[in-house]
């Protein structure tokens, strides 16, 4: 049989299913959803608080250390899963991205959010003297969810998530030695998310670019700014990571996971995985099992 990576999706199509959702841990141990051991991942947004106990919590390949009031961000279609025999405590919110971005003006600030673009730290220990305050927003969403059916329930919700989201990014803000002005942030964001939805198409440097309408010595510049990385060696990135969870949590075979990820040739394919990760597809997958 063939194995697959399991992909969790939101209702969008429902009116009694809004594309944003909160739930306790023990409801959705219950439910045997959301809590999986196994790699998974989703089309959608998450924040995970855990509340209290110790752990560790799989994102991409990396293992990360999670102490008590931590909320951990997973970004759509980032592989993450829980560890075995913890007992959790917590909450968990997701949310498609049309659920807060109702106009240019969101898309700017969501787009601006270190909390879903943080991928050496993605996630933050709830300070004391924001504990109540998150405790209040977690509770007015749960309240508010009581009364989905009532008129402007959804767009409460929506700026329930917009005010928790902004008060966790100011406070990371402050963590931060420097922060790039506006424009240049928006710009390396908007490109990270034209990458996201297009990395499997094979656009080159000045594809990306014209996109973002502006020249590639600039959107170089930009990127190399925020992660001291060219464009081409993000791009690059990006389509190994892909071939990485593939390889790691599918049994495709090497020639589907090529023609997947954009190459039309899965000799070229297997020549470009060994130029970036010194090692042939074949020989990675061993390593990992």
């Amino acid at each position: 049989m063939k194995q697959t990576l399991k992909q969790y999706h939101l209702e969008n199509d429902s009116p009694k299913s809004p594309e944003f959702g909160l739930h306790h841990f023990t409801e959705l141990e219950q439910k045997n959803l959301c809590l999986a051991q196994q790699p998974h991942t989703h089309s959608f947004y998450q924040i995970i608080w855990f509340k209290s106990g110790s752990c560790k919590h799989s994102i991409d390949f990396k293992d990360y250390d999670i102490e008590n009031n931590t909320l951990v961000f997973v970004a759509k279609n980032q592989v993450h899963f829980f560890q075995p025999n913890v007992e959790y405590k917590g909450f968990l919110i997701h949310f498609n991205e049309s659920f807060i971005l109702t106009n240019e003006t969101d898309i700017n600030f969501f787009l601006t959010y270190h909390i879903f673009n943080n991928t050496e730290k993605p996630f933050y220990q709830i300070p004391n003297h924001l504990k109540s305050q998150i405790t209040q927003y977690f509770s007015q969403i749960e309240d508010e969810l009581n009364n989905i059916s009532e008129f402007g329930s959804t767009a409460i919700l929506s700026n329930l998530l917009k005010s928790l989201l902004l008060v966790i990014e100011r406070e990371k803000r402050k963590e931060l030695d420097t922060i790039p002005s506006h424009n240049q942030n928006a710009t390396y964001l908007k490109f990270r998310n034209l990458l996201e939805n297009n990395f499997k198409k094979g656009w080159t440097v000045t594809e990306y670019a014209n996109e973002l309408n502006v020249s590639p010595k600039t959107l170089n510049a930009l990127i190399k700014s925020e992660n001291r990385k060219t464009t081409s060696q993000t791009i690059h990135e990006r389509v190994i990571l892909e071939a990485k969870r593939q390889l790691t949590h599918t049994n495709g075979y090497i020639n589907e996971i090529a023609y997947d990820l954009g190459f039309k040739d899965p000799y070229y394919f297997i020549k470009y995985f060994k130029k970036h990760v010194k090692c042939s597809p074949s020989e990675f997958r061993k390593t990992i099992s």
